[in-house]
């Protein structure tokens, strides 16, 4: 029975964690979690059933706010998204199962180092599918200097220090002596060289950068008057009320930005010029516009798009998002069993773009401005803040719209994931969403600002655009986890072929 307690213990915690995001409570709840999780791994009694039930906690207490996404972004009736839920909760604890699988496998000179869990955990994360890409290091983010290691190693190695030093504290007779010097050692320095980071990024920060001023509109229109065409005019002419009135007089080198999709009317892709345009914003007095909206290339491509309006009313060529949304943007399966289509008949048909974009416009004085768009979900994959760095952004704009969440914890879940692409690419990280959370996050991954959920504002601040490049955007990291990750399926499948 202690066993068990321990487990679900160790669960209960974890969703606990989740349930107070960027809160220095998540981050306690997240060690502890943890601390739990190891004695729990330890014991080889059902540890792979306990750990299916440990998943399936994880998944229905932590991020029960996906049954509703499924039935109102998805448009299912209740009697299959009640079903869909299901099999996503026991679907995605199977990443638990072979987290304690791998564990049980690996070699016994990773339980001298104290690397059993991390190790197991990469596997299990690199290899199994999760619709929501949460990890244990984003309960970290209120520990400022523990978290800034991502910006060496991601948000990935932020989770595996985290295992490393808990299993060597806690794991006494299996850890050697010089494991634990070393991996002590190892998170005292991080915190060390963290909390110098804040310090200097604190007094350097007035002077780095080229400074810009930016406004996010947060419209709060509701899901039914975003998606009926006889309020579209209602919604745009709300938005751009607001940031007329923002502006004032002192529009010239602002940036102003919408959500996303909050122009739902469909606009040709190839519009360049903002004054032809019947629904693209233009104050002609200076400022620069990002908007969502929809936006078509041809009579069978559509496209969730960020759209670009310069001061002087030309626009770039449009983003558009990448990453679909499954059952809501498109329907998976859908090209090979079309009567799928007519079970989700709500669902889009959308075109998915091909890679991120880096938007420029000119301010006054002559030099350019590079951001990045990052569409809805597009913010918790880093690869894409990443690429978007290398390709010359020096800020990223997050457009998103959270009203399917209603009024849960989950934008707050997105917004922590969301802030470490700040911290691994040193840039601010700009959230504009339709209901909230609109968020200002600087390079340390600090909320600087924000707006209340199922409000309307508009958050005003001014920024700095940075050029400088980290480890995590400069050196193969990413490329580097996977290859620990499949070394250690590689170790798992011998000693369970051996056993």
């Amino acid at each position: 029975m202690i066993r068990w307690f321990v487990t679900v213990l160790a669960a209960t915690l974890h969703v606990a964690a989740w349930h107070t995001p960027g809160s220095p409570l998540c981050a306690a709840l997240g060690w502890s979690a943890m601390v739990l999780f190891i004695p729990a791994l330890l014991d080889p009694t059902s540890r792979l059933k306990r750990f299916f039930v440990a998943g399936c906690i994880t998944y229905i207490g932590g991020f029960f706010w996906l049954y509703s996404t499924i039935k109102d972004f998805g448009g299912f009736p209740v009697i299959a998204a009640a079903p869909i839920f299901l099999l996503f909760v026991c679907g995605s604890a199977v990443q638990f199962l072979i987290w304690a699988f791998s564990f049980q496998h690996l070699p016994t000179w990773c339980a001298r180092w104290g690397l059993r869990t991390a190790v197991a955990w990469l596997i299990a994360h690199h290899f199994w599918i999760k619709i929501f890409p949460w990890d244990f290091g984003h309960t970290q983010l209120a520990f400022l200097p523990f978290a800034h290691f991502a910006q060496f190693a991601g948000v990935t190695g932020v989770t595996f220090l985290m295992m490393w030093a808990a299993e060597t504290i806690v794991a006494r007779k299996t850890t050697s002596l010089g494991a634990k010097v070393v991996a002590v050692v190892a998170l005292g320095t991080v915190l060390i060289h963290g909390k110098a980071a804040e310090v200097t990024f604190t007094e350097q920060s007035a002077s780095q950068g080229k400074p810009l001023q930016t406004y996010l509109v947060q419209g709060n229109v509701s899901l039914h008057r975003k998606h009926d065409i006889t309020y579209f005019t209602v919604n745009r002419e709300q938005y751009l009320t607001l940031s007329a009135k923002a502006l004032g007089h002192a529009g010239r080198d602002a940036l102003v930005i919408w959500p996303e999709s909050t122009i739902t009317d469909f606009i040709p892709a190839s519009t360049r010029d903002a004054t032809a345009s019947k629904v693209l914003p233009f104050l002609n007095n200076g400022s620069a516009f990002l908007v969502g909206a929809l936006t078509y290339s041809s009579r069978t491509e559509y496209h969730n798009s960020s759209v670009l309006i310069r001061p002087d009313g030309s626009v770039a060529e449009p983003y558009h998002k990448m990453i679909l949304m499954p059952f809501g943007e498109y329907t998976p399966l859908s090209s090979f069993i079309p009567f799928l289509k007519d079970i989700n008949s709500t669902a889009g048909q959308f075109t998915a773009g091909t890679s991120p974009a880096v938007l420029s416009f000119p301010l006054s004085n002559g030099t350019d401005v590079k951001l990045s768009p990052l569409i809805c979900y597009e913010d918790i994959v880093p690869s894409i803040a990443r690429d978007a760095v290398n390709k010359g952004a020096e800020l990223l704009i997050n457009q998103t719209n959270d009203a399917w969440f209603g009024d849960t914890v989950a934008p707050y879940q997105h917004h922590i994931i969301a802030a470490f692409r700040a911290i691994e690419t040193d840039r601010y990280l700009l959230r504009s969403t339709n209901t909230g959370l609109t968020a200002i996050v600087d390079p340390l991954g600090r909320t600087l600002a924000s707006l209340l959920p199922y409000t309307e504002g508009i958050l005003p601040m001014e920024i700095s655009l940075r050029d400088t490049r980290t480890v995590f955007t400069s050196a193969p990291i990413p490329f580097l986890w996977l290859m620990i990750a499949a070394s250690g399926v590689i170790l798992v499948i011998r000693r369970a072929l051996r056993s």
